[in-house]
């Protein structure tokens, strides 16, 4: 074959080969913040209104099936004032009498029901903090680094409340701006994400998970905007 027909067949194939990402890639998951315009009573019941508007509830499972949607519906949303952020969740529960309330001290991830929330404030994609609650009220935090680790030794001053109702249970968080580090912007843009872990199930469901096999959490995080002019 002559070099020039060795050049044509190459550039030929340069022309039609498939993209190196697709074109069908897509963007990013964004959930939106919103600006609270009355005071929220933390009792985890989600009576305020703006609990009422649609919330994100396309979690898919890690454990056992992973991909698979996630068997029990959860919806989550965040709001925030000058001080603080506020996670909300509605975790349904076909089954309310199995919900796993099992007490314990603070951080101890024993088997469970469980909502957690995490977040990279800094959106470095590689740091962040994480708020856990568990159906019994426990609490659990700490912090996220090199984008796969934890360290459950930071504890932070927040507040979580429960409520177990006739259709599974509710969440209400409020983390208070101070126990976060975060650049100063007019506009804020951050990564998180969020899971359910049910007991009974052995089931963990995510917003955004790491496969099997794969590194990287933080780098995954959805991207939280709409929050904007905090201390």
């Amino acid at each position: 074959m002559t070099r020039q027909r060795t050049a044509a067949l190459f550039l030929l194939a340069l022309i039609f080969a498939p993209p190196l990402f697709s074109q069908d890639t897509p963007p990013r998951v964004t959930i939106k913040a919103v600006r609270l315009d009355s005071p929220i009573t933390l009792d985890g019941i989600l009576t305020e209104p703006v609990w009422h508007r649609s919330g994100y509830s396309d979690f898919k499972q890690k454990e056992p099936n992973q991909g698979e949607p996630a068997t029990e519906r959860t919806e989550v949303w965040v709001a925030y004032d000058e001080e603080a952020i506020y996670i909300a969740a509605d975790l349904h529960e076909t089954a309310p009498d199995s919900i796993m309330q099992v007490l314990g001290r603070r951080d101890a991830f024993i088997t469970a029901d469980w909502f957690v929330f995490w977040v990279d404030p800094y959106y470095d994609r590689r740091s962040g903090f994480y708020f856990g609650i568990s159906a019994a009220g426990t609490l659990l935090d700490g912090v996220l680094y090199n984008d796969d680790s934890d360290d459950d030794s930071w504890d932070g001053v927040w507040e979580g409340k429960v409520y177990i109702n006739g259709h599974g249970w509710t969440v209400e968080m409020r983390i208070p701006f101070s126990q976060l580090r975060f650049h100063q912007q007019k506009q804020y843009r951050w990564g998180v994400n969020f899971g359910r872990m049910i007991g009974r199930k052995n089931e963990e469901s995510y917003v955004v998970y790491t496969p099997r096999g794969q590194s990287g959490f933080v780098s995954r995080f959805v991207d939280l905007v709409g929050m904007d002019n905090v201390v």
